[in-house]
């Protein structure tokens, strides 16, 4: 049987923030109460799955959500998960984004892999930071099942690197949704199992921001 790595992949809980519909890149918000309740939901789902690693960034609203869902075993936690740096956009709207920063809005918004976020990184750089993450997993535990926690923005990378590197492709990544992607060493390939699954906040409502 061909040897697989299963990576599941999980987005931390609601912060004010994202609430608000304001950008927080890599500025380190802490989750609010009901990012909280969130993770501990997530939490009640993955408790009893078996892990052979979790790990996750190291900006707070991660890494509570990660040690919220691993209730005492080891978190790893690393700068290399952390949300698109989103530079002199953190604290504003898209809409103050694209007032403030017209041009740079425009290609950001055009997919143009070059566009640079002032102060920030570029579409490229992000990408490139996505594509080493999913290297990374696979040469780390290869041949195992680990959790990552982690952000939106470096979530839909991750899809766009396993599907082709297309970045035209648009997904969901709602707060605490449990992803699961494997894969196949001696192929190469990658098979989505899941994708955005938030079962388990069932009720609640989901807020979108970055």
């Amino acid at each position: 049987m061909e040897e697989t790595t299963v990576i599941y992949l999980v987005r931390h809980g609601e912060t004010t923030a994202n609430a608000a519909n304001t950008l927080q890149g890599q500025s380190d918000v802490p989750l609010n109460e009901k990012g909280l309740h969130q993770a501990e939901l997530a939490g009640a789902r993955l408790r009893k799955k078996h892990f052979d690693a979790i790990v996750s960034s190291d900006l707070s609203r991660a890494a509570v959500t990660a040690q919220t869902i691993a209730e005492g075993r080891p978190v790893e936690l690393t700068p290399l998960l952390r949300e698109w740096d989103l530079g002199d956009w953190v604290g504003l709207s898209w809409e103050q984004a694209a007032e403030k920063f017209p041009e740079e809005s425009a290609m950001f918004k055009s997919g143009n892999p070059d566009a640079l976020v002032p102060g920030g990184e570029s579409r490229r750089e992000f990408h490139a930071r996505a594509a080493k993450i999913v290297q990374w997993l696979c040469d780390e535990y290869k041949g195992k099942e680990v959790l990552c926690v982690s952000h939106g923005g470096i979530l839909r990378a991750i899809f766009q690197v396993i599907a082709g590197g297309s970045s035209s492709l648009s997904v969901k990544t709602d707060n605490t949704c449990i992803c699961c992607i494997k894969y196949f060493h001696t192929s190469g390939k990658w098979q989505i199992v899941t994708w955005n699954d938030t079962a388990h906040l069932e009720g609640m409502t989901l807020s979108t921001g970055w």
